[in-house]
C-alpha cells in the first residue's frame, strides 16, 4: 500500500511537471509568435515612411533597420529582400481598401448608383486618411520584380472590376450616359487617385466636401438623368 501510494505520488509529480513544462512551452510559442509579428509590424511601418519620404530606390535596408532598432541581419529573417517589404506593403494596403469596397457592395447590392457613391466616398476617405501608404501603392508598384509586381497588378485589377461591375450594372439598367466603359472606370480612378496629392485637410474644403464633390461631378457625367442621385 506504502508503495502504491508513493507510485501514485510520482506519478502526479511528473503531470504536473510535464503539465508546467508544457505550458510553459506554448506560452513560449505565444510570445515568440507576438514578438516576431511586433518586429514584422514595426518594419514595415517604418519601411513605409523611408518608402513615402524617400522612394522605393533611394531608401536602404540599413536606415530602415536601424530606425526599428535590429541589425541588418534579423531583417533578412522576415524578409528575404527590399523588394517583399515594398511588395507586402502594397498587398496590405490593397487588401484593406478591397475589404472596405466589397463591405460597400454587399450593403448596396440593388442599387448600383447608391453603391458607386458610397463607394467613391469610402476610397477617397481611405486615400486621405492611408495617404503614405496609398503614395507607396500607387506610384511604387512598378519598382517590384515581375513576378511580384504580377500579382500586385492582379489585386489592383479586383479593385477595378469592383467599379468597372457597378458600371455594367448601370448599363444594363439603361441609365448609363453613351460612353466606353473602361474609359468611365478610368477616369474614376484618375479622379479620386490625385486628391491625396493636392488635398489640405487644413485647408477651405473638409475631405467630405472634397468627395461630395467629386461624386456629383461623376455621376453627372455618366447617368443619363444627369441628376447623380437618387435609384437606378
Amino acid at each position: 500500500m506504502i508503495l502504491l501510494n508513493r507510485r501514485l505520488f510520482n506519478f502526479k509529480q511528473a503531470f504536473v511537471y510535464s503539465t508546467e513544462q508544457t505550458t510553459l512551452l506554448w506560452l513560449s510559442r505565444v510570445y515568440g509568435t507576438m514578438k516576431r509579428f511586433d518586429i514584422e509590424k514595426k518594419i514595415l511601418k517604418t519601411s513605409a515612411d523611408f518608402f513615402y519620404r524617400y522612394g522605393f530606390v533611394k531608401a536602404s535596408i540599413r536606415d530602415i533597420v536601424k530606425a526599428v532598432g535590429i541589425n541588418s541581419s534579423t531583417v533578412y529573417l522576415y524578409f528575404k529582400s527590399k523588394d517583399e517589404i515594398l511588395f507586402k506593403n502594397i498587398m496590405d494596403v490593397g487588401a484593406d481598401l478591397l475589404e472596405e469596397l466589397e463591405s460597400v457592395i454587399e450593403r448596396h447590392s440593388n442599387n448600383p448608383v447608391e453603391c458607386l457613391r458610397e463607394m467613391i466616398s469610402t476610397q477617397v476617405f481611405f486615400s486621405v486618411e492611408r495617404y503614405k501608404e496609398m503614395k507607396i501603392y500607387l506610384e511604387e508598384l512598378y519598382q517590384l520584380r515581375p513576378h511580384l509586381r504580377k500579382k500586385a497588378l492582379e489585386q489592383h485589377r479586383r479593385i477595378y472590376d469592383l467599379y468597372y461591375g457597378r458600371i455594367r450594372e448601370l448599363e444594363e439598367r439603361n441609365v448609363l450616359y453613351q460612353a466606353d466603359k473602361t474609359v468611365i472606370t478610368f477616369t474614376l480612378f484618375a479622379m479620386m487617385n490625385w486628391i491625396n496629392k493636392w488635398f489640405n485637410p487644413g485647408g477651405r474644403l473638409s475631405i467630405e466636401e472634397v468627395a461630395e464633390n467629386v461624386i456629383d461631378m461623376f455621376l453627372r457625367g455618366i447617368l443619363k438623368n444627369r441628376a447623380g442621385k437618387g435609384e437606378a
